[in-house]
């Protein structure tokens, strides 16, 4: 039967029983309210007898009361018909009142209101008579039987009237009665309907909560297989993004390779016959070198794993600082603007990529613009709210400093916007690009805990936000852009050089002995302890992170200890290592990144043995 209920009705089965429970409780609601009229008006009949009952009694007191005192002629025995007299004209109108309801029975009543008031008239002449002409006067007025008729007839009266309004009692009785019964069936039958619906929901619930889980189970099973399949897709694509960076990189590492090792190969060449023109071949396989190293840093800052130096920046300052920079680098068929925004936050990231990454995003907007146009670097302070960090996943919510570069140029499609940061990508041509600028870019801000934005439209232009965090310091550390040249030691200063791989030990050796230094080399952690357990001066330890016995740090730690306040640089190839931490340098630490010019060694080992002099 539920299960019919439940298919005929289908899911309005709580629909269908609310709707008959507010039937059966309005009709319940209206019995009750049948039923509470009925029981006033049984009420009613009721007190209508009881003062029908009660005027009689009066009636009987006041009878009582004359034939006492005329039998016995004290006064004391006329108290229940002073009482009677007194009261019958209060009771009178108040029946009065109780039968204005019903016509008959006040038109009854009201005839007989006469008759008592004779009687009560008759009842005061039998006592004067018997106060004045004594007991016989009395008796013979008593025998003529007027009295009697007419109590007689008085109770005939109040006889009919209670009676009629007695039949009106039963009456009212069974009505009430039936709208009991009526009531009590309609409670019983919410009572059997509420039950009914509730079963019949209970078994449709446990039903479909039985067919949710067959359906839920299937779904996760079809979940499972879908992630299966997006797995195995997500792979295919690292693959392939792998094979296309590989590509990438193997086509320029190639590139460069061929022009070094041509370089070197010819430049050997003329040597041997001792032709002029070699220094022009080491030229060309130097600028490959540059390049190739240029390639490895762009590469680290994409995948967001080159060592970062942080400071806090004003970018209002450093913008306009490298302005002059930036124009050189646009020429002159392009209109440069800065817009500074007012009451700038500082900003806490590396100066050095920071104008890197600047200075990329220019060089784009300038090649976008091949016949001229206007570029403009504008700064402001910007919230980027929870609805904006919901909609582009990593980003959290808060202050950020906004540095936008915005060009004139052709701008981008759409397809082409979506492809912008990938490494290695470029509409450029081969000899103006390598597809790296923005992928820099791109892993820079986002090392920095960042967010850059493309904006563009064809015809119209591109804006690249950069959104770099708050810094909350007092006020910005000071940057320069500085060219370094090489500079000549002029004292006697001793490096100690610690570098497990021969080649590399070779090489540097060469390069600080080229730069006027005393060089100590060592192979490793355990012959740099030796030495510096000796007698010999040392002025600066230049160590590699990565050594097998132990690594650079704990090996600075050490000499630490052996020489207090010993200078140390250390350089690695390698970007997880003891001394940057989430990407960043740990304070105080001098880095050298591998590989390095003769300039940048120079320039390295000036500023840190400088810092000691000053």
């Amino acid at each position: 039967m539920l299960d019919r209920l439940a298919n005929v009705f289908g899911a309005r089965v709580p629909e269908v029983a609310g709707a008959a429970l507010i039937f059966i409780f309005g009709l319940t609601f209206w019995l009750g309210t049948r039923y509470a009229e009925q029981a006033e008006w049984v009420r009613h009949s009721l007190q209508v007898e009881m003062k029908l009952s009660g005027i009689y009694a009066l009636l009987k007191d006041a009878e009582l009361g004359q034939r006492s005192y005329i039998l016995t002629g004290e006064a004391d025995f006329l108290q229940p018909f002073l009482r009677a007299k007194t009261e019958l004209p209060d009771e009178i109108s108040e029946l009065k009142a109780l039968l204005s309801d019903n016509e008959e029975q006040f038109e009854a009543f009201k005839e007989a209101v006469p008759i008592i008031e004779r009687r009560l008239a008759y009842a005061e002449e039998t006592i004067s008579v018997r106060r004045q002409q004594g007991f016989d006067a009395a008796q013979a007025r008593v025998l003529q039987r007027y009295g009697l008729k007419v109590t007689e007839e008085l109770r005939d009266r109040f006889q009919a009237l209670r009676t009629v309004e007695h039949g009106l009692l039963e009456k009212r009785e069974a009505d009430m009665l039936r709208t009991v019964n009526v009531l009590a069936v309609a409670v019983m039958m919410a009572f059997l309907m509420t039950l009914l619906a509730l079963s019949a929901w209970i078994f449709r619930t446990r039903r479909d909560t039985a067919d949710i889980a067959t359906a839920n189970k299937l779904l996760q099973e079809t979940i499972a297989d879908r992630d299966v399949a997006e797995m195995q897709i997500r792979q295919m694509q690292k693959v392939e993004a792998v094979g296309q960076l590989t590509g990438g990189i193997a086509h320029d590492f190639n590139n460069m390779l061929a022009v070094i090792m041509s370089g070197i190969g010819l430049a050997q060449k003329r040597l041997q016959r001792g032709q002029d023109g070699a220094e022009e071949f080491l030229n060309g396989a130097l600028d490959g070198a540059n390049r190739a190293a240029t390639l490895v840093k762009r590469l680290l800052a994409f995948s967001r794993q080159q060592p970062l130096a942080p400071k806090a920046i004003d970018a209002n300052k450093f913008v306009a600082g490298i302005s002059e920079l930036i124009s050189r680098a646009l020429g002159e068929m392009i209109q440069m603007e800065t817009i500074l925004g007012g009451g700038l936050w500082l900003t806490h990231v590396d100066p050095v990529q920071l104008e890197n990454s600047i200075l990329n995003l220019c060089v784009n907007a300038r090649d976008a613009m091949p016949d001229g146009g206007c570029l403009t670097v504008e700064t402001a302070n910007c919230h980027l709210d929870d609805r904006y960090a919901r909609l582009h996943p990593g980003i959290p919510a808060g202050q950020y400093v906004l540095i936008a570069v915005t060009d004139t140029g052709t701008g981008m499609s759409t397809d082409i916007l979506h492809k912008a940061f990938d490494p290695f990508f470029t509409t450029k041509d081969a000899t103006k690009g390598t597809g790296l600028g923005l992928s820099q870019v791109y892993g820079f801000v986002k090392q920095s805990g960042g967010h850059v934005k493309i904006y563009s439209e064809i015809g119209q232009g591109s804006t690249v936000k950069i959104y770099l965090p708050r810094h909350y310091a007092v006020e910005a550390e000071r940057h320069d852009v500085v060219v370094h040249e090489v500079i000549r030691a002029k004292g006697a200063e001793t490096v100690l050089l610690v570098e497990d791989d021969v080649r590399v030990l070779e090489l540097t050796t060469a390069s600080l002995r080229e730069l006027g230094y005393t060089v100590l080399v060592a192979g490793g952690a355990k012959d740099a302890l030796a030495q510096l357990d000796s007698d010999v001066e040392i002025d600066l330890l230049l160590t590699d992170i990565v050594m097998p016995e132990m690594n650079g740090r704990k090996l600075a730690d050490a000499a630490e200890k052996l020489r207090p306040g010993l200078k140390v640089i250390f350089m690695t190839g390698f970007t997880k290592n003891a001394v940057v931490h989430n990407g960043v340098l740990d304070p105080g630490v001098n880095f050298l990144a591998k590989p390095f010019s003769l300039e940048e060694l120079s320039a390295k080992i000036c500023e840190v043995l400088e810092t000691e002099r000053a």
